[in-house]
């Protein structure tokens, strides 16, 4: 009898060592707007864990590829996860061709995505885990599960902290209203620029609009399905529609003294979230004044769309290099954007950059030409400082007797180098006055001299939302901090 030679299996290929490309499920909207697509990815790598990373990008939990590509069916709690990675990793290759490399101001050489935080309407960044982390809740109308991470919106926002905080880390030592503000718009600002890289986006909002960014439109709602689940478990239409925020409003700048708390749908507040609105918005009727102007000159709508969405993303990315240092107020960053573009662009949107800020009540109409000028060089600009001086620093001050368990506190805010020079009474009467406003929303936490507040429970207040600051001791001395947490 002749046996037959046993065949030898075929080896299995071993896993590349160095970066690939790889595809991943993905989506610039969430799954109440658009179906997840596809994406690829480029310079993904296997971790230890055997979770893909990219050069400045982890995901925290093992996912392995189905024949080669990370894409998983409507079903498979995997496509959130990949939805998550490849939001991110996107969203920080798009920002560094606009920007330029960058280093994460946490410790770690890569962001960690977790994809799978626990139950919550809910996702934020925080600096010291160097994590952006998202949840899962159920809406109780629809009883689906809304996953904060399948949102490309929630996840750009996110993102952009992150991003934002490497590149202006000092932005979260500030308790000013506009500096918080700004980190939040900044993320939406991200999220709208994201999703109109999709074209599957262009289309829809051509649908909507006819190239008319005024009219509503996908694209200007930020994150519908997390707020469609938010607004059923109130029971009530908290945020003035299916949208978290709407970029496409008719806000203008008051002073945030002068306003509540939380204003609602239709009126503005100083609570960051809220107050955040009024610069999307001048951002949105930008790159609309730039459609516009476009569409006028004889070009396609979509065109304009497409390239003025490109435009104003770069504008974006250079504000940042040109950017206040420390405490600053909107104003300060208006006339920070009109100075970059005419550094960066030989002024090429001044006219309409103004104009909007105006309107906006941002800039007073009678504002000094000079205001706008820029110094000939960067060492001018900076007169009083040598270049070995950081271009901030601490103002320190003590809180007043009125402030109840917080009186006596020390408090540091970054200022320019240059402001530092002139001992401010304003500013130091102006943060106190923001601290106060924060102490009486909740938003300060006290903390026992032996107490160590543990994470991430400690960082958030009983309504959900992220502390502002906390106390914390050293020698005897209460100090009020900054927590570097955004959501």
């Amino acid at each position: 009898m002749r046996l037959l030679a046993e065949t030898a299996p075929t080896p299995t290929p071993a896993p590349p060592t160095g970066p690939v490309d790889s595809v991943f499920s993905f989506n610039t909207q969430d799954r109440r707007v658009m179906e997840p697509g596809t994406k690829l990815i480029p310079g993904v790598i296997q971790g230890a864990k055997k979770n893909p990373e990219t050069d400045k990008a982890m995901l925290n939990v093992g996912l392995e590829p189905v024949d080669g590509k990370y894409v998983y069916g409507p079903e498979d709690p995997r496509q959130n996860t990949a939805v998550t990675f490849s939001s991110v990793a996107n969203t920080i290759n798009v920002f560094r061709e606009a920007f330029g490399d960058f280093k994460w101001s946490f410790k770690y050489d890569k962001l960690a995505v977790n994809p799978n935080g626990g139950k919550d309407f809910n996702a934020f960044y925080a600096r010291n885990q160097g994590t952006v982390n998202f949840f899962a809740e159920e809406d109780p109308i629809f009883g689906r599960a809304v996953l904060s991470g399948a949102s490309g919106e929630i996840v750009a926002h996110e993102t952009g902290h992150a991003i934002l905080d490497a590149i202006r880390p000092e932005y979260f030592g500030a308790f000013r209203s506009d500096v918080g503000a700004f980190h939040e718009a900044f993320g939406d600002m991200l999220a709208l620029h994201m999703s109109l890289l999709d074209e599957r986006v262009i289309k829809r909002v051509l649908v909507q609009t006819g190239g008319d960014l005024k009219k509503p439109n996908i694209a200007a709602y930020m994150a519908e399905e997390l707020a469609q689940g938010l607004n059923n478990k109130k029971g009530t239409n908290a945020t003035g529609g299916d949208f978290l925020r709407n970029a496409n409003n008719n806000f203008t700048w008051a002073e945030p003294k002068t306003l509540p708390e939380k204003g609602g749908p239709d009126k503005l507040g100083w609570e960051i979230h809220d107050f955040s609105r009024l610069w999307t918005a001048a951002h949105y009727d930008v790159l609309n004044g730039m459609v516009q102007q476009q569409i006028q000159s004889g070009i396609a709508p979509d065109v304009a769309i497409r390239e003025s969405n490109k435009e104003l993303l770069k504008m974006l990315a250079n504000l940042l290099k040109e950017a206040p240092r420390g405490d600053f107020t909107y104003k300060d960053m208006a006339i920070a954007f009109i100075k970059s573009d005419k550094i960066h662009a030989d002024g090429k949107h001044v006219e309409l950059l103004q104009k909007v800020f105006t309107d906006r009540k941002i800039l007073p109409a009678d504002l000094p030409a000079e205001t706008l000028e820029v110094a000939p060089s960067r060492e001018q600009a900076r007169l009083f400082q040598s270049e070995d001086e950081p271009a901030y620093g601490p103002m320190k001050m003590t809180l007043g007797e009125d402030f109840g368990m917080f009186s006596g506190a020390k408090v540091e805010i970054p200022v320019a180098s240059d402001r530092l020079l002139f001992k401010s009474d304003e500013l130091q009467e102006q943060t106190q006055d923001d601290i106060r406003r924060l102490i009486q929303a909740g938003r300060i936490r006290y903390n026992d001299p032996s107490y160590q507040m543990k994470f991430p429970n400690d960082y958030f207040n009983p309504q959900g939302e992220p502390y502002i600051g906390s106390v914390t001791w050293e020698d005897g001395q209460m100090k009020i901090e900054r927590l570097a947490i955004a959501h």
